[in-house]
């Protein structure tokens, strides 16, 4: 069995707290880095783990990050030590995933040091999500409340590929459509593996659901 993905994100404000929040709910373990303890204080207990430091500090960063280590989030709100937390754990695991919150579009360039950047003022923290997870799942960003709507592509070896609707998704799901072909899905439908598919989830189920179109690979 493939281990449980990790995740690290380097800034426990708002952005940072609930973006940690998500992906605890998806199944990921994650790792909150934040040297303010009130800050820190702040961040759910129990499913995500927190450490009072610098995360601009080789020490700290490097404590933090483990050979499970997919993706490092840097949403501080500072540019300048967001850039770093992420330049820096290239350096100590270059296939690691970055994303680093910048304050203005000009931040597009940013783009030679990191994989990918992210701007609150233009995005909501399901963009800050999607930013870390990648391309083959995105949260829909426009959907409020606790429901998430997901585009996601469904790895060809995944629990869901080849089996129908009604028989492999959990209780508080539903798949809606292709996401390319504008068809409709019926309970009845054989999911198809390589297609992707809008699917809205409670928020309770998502990380079974991902689990299910993605695969343990992934």
């Amino acid at each position: 069995m493939a281990e449980t993905p990790h995740v690290v994100i380097a800034g426990s404000g708002r952005v940072g707290h609930r973006v940690a929040e998500h992906f605890a709910d998806r199944g990921s373990e994650v790792t909150v880095i934040d040297p303010d303890p009130d800050a820190v204080e702040a961040v759910e207990g129990g499913r995500i783990e927190v450490r009072q430091a610098d995360a601009t500090k080789p020490s700290a960063l490097r404590g933090a990050i483990t050979d499970r280590t997919t993706v490092v989030g840097a949403l501080t709100d500072k540019e300048d030590t967001n850039l770093v937390v992420c330049m820096a754990a290239k350096r100590f695991v270059p296939e690691v995933r970055t994303v680093a919150r910048i304050q203005d579009r000009a931040g597009d360039e940013y783009g030679e040091y990191v994989d990918e950047v992210y701007f609150p003022e233009r995005a909501s923290v399901r963009a800050a999500v999607n930013a870390l997870t990648g391309s083959d799942v995105r949260t829909i960003e426009e959907v409020t409340g606790e429901l998430e709507v997901l585009d996601v592509r469904i790895d060809y070896d995944a629990p869901a590929a080849d089996a129908v609707v009604s028989e492999v998704l959990p209780e508080g799901s539903v798949v809606i459509a292709e996401t390319d072909g504008h068809v409709a899905v019926q309970h009845s439908t054989q999911l198809v593996g390589g297609r992707r598919y809008l699917i809205a989830a409670d928020r309770d189920v998502v990380g079974t659901v991902i689990e299910l179109c993605r695969g343990e690979s992934s």
